[in-house]
């Protein structure tokens, strides 16, 4: 077992990821005409609550963030951050070009100029497309580590417990004006996302400084957040799909999970920590990339063939394993070159074997 790597983090990243996974195939696809089979209303019931493991996500990230700034580091964060995202992500690109081209299925189209862009990962700061919808949290994402980037090169990461407060602090008041209703903050990160990244950040504190007051007042601020956020959007999300979204069942399940990542937190020895879930943990990005819109075209191909409920089990089943199969044969072989290349490029000194976990 490594004694460095957060091994809890993997699980609750994995199921976050699954929990994605289902929300898209049981509710997203034939809500919005991606995918209109397999209908699974009966599911879809419960399992539009899921899409909460976006919620997760960013609260991981906050954490995972702060691990890998630790070192205060300019150059190694940026590379840390480069090589976690891209190899998997460009393989995750030309995979669901690929499948659009192969399935020639009218709800995904793309040209050559989006596709190149896409590459970059900045699609959003261009207003193009992403060729795979779920790619809109890495814009969100990637403007945080932006932030915390340039808190770690002008050597100020001893404020980001005064981040974390004034990020919390504003999404709370702009959760309560009608900007929060508008999609740009949706895409943005305020004032819907940037607060999970805060609490996130917040957890780490907590458990690589320990408990003050301070931080509880912060974790204080960031259970407000998480009242208010869900009940802000599932007035959004019931706009979007036309049903339903009981507000105070998104609520319980963002405490749920705060209460969880307070008890890892505050817990000296690890909660949940078995070094299998490592493999669970290296699923979670190939998954969360390939499976939303090269799903919808393999369930547009395959429902007449195959009843609803194993058509989603095994379209799941082979994501899964080609997850596996895009960090062995394209993650884990290209780090060292592009850290090579990241090295050469930012002329850095060689800099410390990659942890993944960062």
């Amino acid at each position: 077992m490594n004694a460095d790597r957060f091994y809890e983090i993997d699980l609750l990243r994995f199921i976050s990821a699954v929990m994605v996974v289902i929300f898209h195939y049981t509710f997203v696809g034939y809500m919005l005409g991606y995918a209109p089979a397999p209908r699974t209303d009966e599911l879809g019931i419960y399992s539009r609550y899921l899409y909460q493991g976006i919620n997760f996500f960013f609260v991981i990230s906050g954490f995972v963030i702060l691990l890998s700034a630790r070192d205060g580091k300019p150059r190694e964060f940026f590379i840390s951050r480069a090589l976690r995202l891209y190899p998997a992500y460009w393989c995750g690109v030309l995979l669901t070009s690929l499948a659009i081209i192969t399935f020639q299925q009218t709800q995904f189209q793309f040209n050559w100029s989006q596709f190149l862009i896409n590459l970059t990962l900045l699609q959003g700061g261009f207003g193009v497309a992403p060729l795979e919808s779920a790619y809109w949290t890495l814009w969100v994402e990637l403007k945080f580590y932006a932030l915390i980037l340039v808190l770690v090169w002008l050597k100020l990461l001893r404020f980001v417990p005064w981040l974390c407060a004034f990020v919390l602090a504003i999404s709370i008041i702009g959760l309560n004006t009608s900007y929060a209703q508008s999609l740009d903050p949706f895409v943005s990160g305020f004032p819907h996302w940037w607060g999970y990244f805060a609490c996130g950040c917040i957890f780490y504190l907590i458990k690589t400084r320990g408990f003050c007051w301070q931080y509880g007042l912060l974790m204080l601020l960031g259970i407000i957040f998480c009242v208010r956020q869900p009940q802000v959007f599932s007035s959004m999300m019931k706009g979007w799909y036309g049903v339903e979204f009981n507000a105070w069942v998104l609520v319980i399940s963002n405490l749920v999970f705060f209460a969880l990542m307070s008890v890892i937190a505050l817990r000296k020895t690890g909660l949940l920590r078995s070094r299998y879930f490592y493999y669970a943990g290296v699923l979670t990005y190939p998954l969360y990339l390939l499976h939303q819109n090269i799903g919808y075209m393999f369930f547009n191909v395959l429902h007449q063939h195959l009843s609803g409920y194993w058509l989603i089990i095994l379209t799941i089943a082979f994501f899964l394993v080609a997850a596996w199969l895009v960090h062995i044969l394209v993650e884990k072989p290209l780090q060292q070159p592009l850290k090579r290349l990241l090295l050469f490029v930012t002329r850095a000194p060689a800099a410390k074997p990659y942890a993944e976990q960062a």
